[in-house]
């Protein structure tokens, strides 16, 4: 638990991952649009989804979609913009794709002020697994084998209105993946 103000583990693995991760690798290639430079699927309601799900929208309306990053391609390091906190899922590559929180990064115009070199704490993402992710702490992707298909879910609410630590505690208050 060392790693919890970076990201949480949901307890309860997904039953829709499997399906989801099939829908996403067989989607044509005018169903993909562009959304903060990843291609992305919308997860519309008429998807398999697991029954959580609702009690979580009711409570903090969302979006959801796929993201595709292709083979040999990376996110470099960045802070959302606009989201304080997402769930995310990834449906494959768990073993040649690469997730990193710095906690500590900068960034600066010249390369004396800048984060050359630093440390990294990695998110090693399980299959059927759900994570609540900080996405206010600088994270960055790697993905090395194969398309890359990760579910992410997008709160209507923006950062200044729903983060990553009042989530977290209504979440585990509530445990809907329970119910």
């Amino acid at each position: 638990m060392g790693n919890v103000n970076l990201y949480y583990k949901i307890p309860k693995l997904s039953v829709t991952a499997d399906l989801m991760y099939i829908r996403a690798a067989t989607a044509p290639q005018n169903a993909w649009i562009d959304y903060y430079n990843f291609k992305a699927l919308e997860v519309k309601s008429d998807w398999a989804i697991d029954p959580w799900w609702r009690e979580l929208y009711k409570a903090h309306p969302f979006k959801a979609g796929i993201i595709k990053l292709e083979e040999n391609t990376y996110y470099d390091w960045h802070i959302d913009t606009d989201r304080g906190v997402g769930i995310n899922l990834l449906l494959n590559n768990w073993d040649s794709s690469n997730c990193m929180f710095n906690p500590e990064f900068k960034r600066s115009t010249t390369l004396e002020h800048n984060n050359v070199t630093g440390k990294f704490i990695e998110l090693k993402y399980e299959p059927q697994t759900y994570y609540v992710f900080n996405t206010q702490i600088a994270h960055t992707v790697y993905n090395f084998k194969g398309t890359r298909y990760l579910l992410s879910i997008d709160f209507e609410e923006h950062k200044d209105k729903l983060n990553y630590k009042q989530l977290l505690q209504e979440l585990l208050l509530e445990k809907w993946w329970e119910k």
